[in-house]
């Protein structure tokens, strides 16, 4: 029997349109603030400000 690799497939960039784009409310890097999936921080502060409340 022949085994199939599977390929992870590889990741996109994500585009925005620039009016969805703005800086994080906290470091001020340029992340998606507006629009579906928007959010004042990037991820990177998401983590930390989650991190900050479990402990």
């Amino acid at each position: 029997m022949n085994e199939q690799t599977t390929t992870k497939p590889r990741p996109q960039v994500a585009t925005r349109a620039a009016g969805q784009t703005g800086p994080c409310a906290r470091c001020h890097t340029s992340t998606c603030r507006y629009g579906v999936g928007g959010n004042p921080l990037c991820e990177a502060c998401k983590v930390a400000r989650r991190a900050q409340y479990e402990g």
